[in-house]
């Protein structure tokens, strides 16, 4: 009976584990910068570093991968994402914001600075 009970008392602990590590403040924070990444993509270009605006894109492309492996729905990204965009839309380039999240990125996504490095050189031939 022990056994079974412990049996038991593994599947329902990982089980419950699972679905991801991050916290409810480290969720919002990164769909924040998402939010952030989405809106510097759309910028128009003549107000924008060519550089900044591929490494947003990969910035992009990393953070909803990461999400999605955290079991964070489309719907929530995509809800969280808006409201930040709406807030800044028309706005110029925000640097410090852009810093704060390549910190923040960085650090909560183990590989994630080679990563969008690596990919925003696929950007527009980078």
């Amino acid at each position: 009976m022990n056994k079974f009970l412990t049996i038991i008392f593994f599947l329902v602990f990982t089980s419950v584990h699972a679905g991801g590590h991050i916290s409810k403040k480290q969720k919002q924070e990164t769909i924040q910068c998402l939010g952030h990444y989405s809106a510097t993509a759309v910028l128009p270009a003549d107000t924008i570093e060519v550089t900044d605006m591929e490494m947003a894109l990969a910035s992009v492309k990393v953070i909803r991968s990461f999400l999605q492996k955290e079991q964070v729905s489309d719907d929530e990204m995509n809800k969280g994402m808006n409201e930040h965009v709406d807030k800044v839309y028309g706005k110029p380039f925000d640097k410090d914001m852009n810093n704060e999240c390549n910190k923040f990125i960085y650090k909560l996504i183990p590989g994630s600075k080679e990563e969008i490095e690596k990919l925003s050189r696929t950007i527009y031939g980078g």
